[in-house]
């Protein structure tokens, strides 16, 4: 079974709304087909750990609207979104911008003869985001969005750590 990622999208904001009363906030929702997995990335202003995500997941499984959503039996995986973390609404993507950090997007299929660049959000105009790449300047619409994450400069990291 093969989940659309406008699904997802519907997925993620079903579980915030479920988990918002205590502060949670679903970043993204995966679908692995093969081993019928979806997987939460949940967040939280005190952080995720491990029991965090238990306790998520233990309020999730019995959960009748998201079983309305997904129409098989399939594993619960709850997650924390870690440093290199998904990015999926309009408001990530600014506040990706904001931030200026590099952002690696795969698209659903080609836009602009590309379907994937790492790069920095240069604009955000309506649902269109341009992004400066390595290629070039690539512009796409955001809802052909397959999956984005921040790209982490690990070289900056070691280098603030020594």
């Amino acid at each position: 079974m093969f989940l659309e990622r406008a699904k997802l999208h519907e997925i993620a904001d079903l579980v915030t709304g479920l988990l918002t009363v205590d502060g949670f906030i679903c970043i993204d929702a995966e679908w692995e087909a093969q081993a019928r997995t979806l997987r939460l990335y949940i967040d939280h202003e005190k952080g995720v750990d491990l029991d965090t995500c238990a306790n998520v997941s233990h309020r999730l499984i019995e959960s009748p609207e998201l079983d309305e959503l997904i129409p098989t039996e399939f594993n619960l995986e709850i997650s924390s979104p870690g440093i290199e973390r998904p990015i999926r609404t309009l408001e990530h993507f600014r506040a990706a911008q904001a931030e200026g950090c590099q952002i690696d997007v795969k698209l659903t299929e080609k836009f602009s003869n590309r379907r994937k660049g790492v790069g920095t959000i240069v604009e955000i105009n309506g649902e269109t985001i341009s992004m400066k790449t390595a290629e070039g300047a690539w512009t796409f619409p955001w809802h052909l969005v397959l999956k984005a994450t921040k790209v982490v400069d690990w070289d900056k990291i070691q280098d603030q750590l020594a």
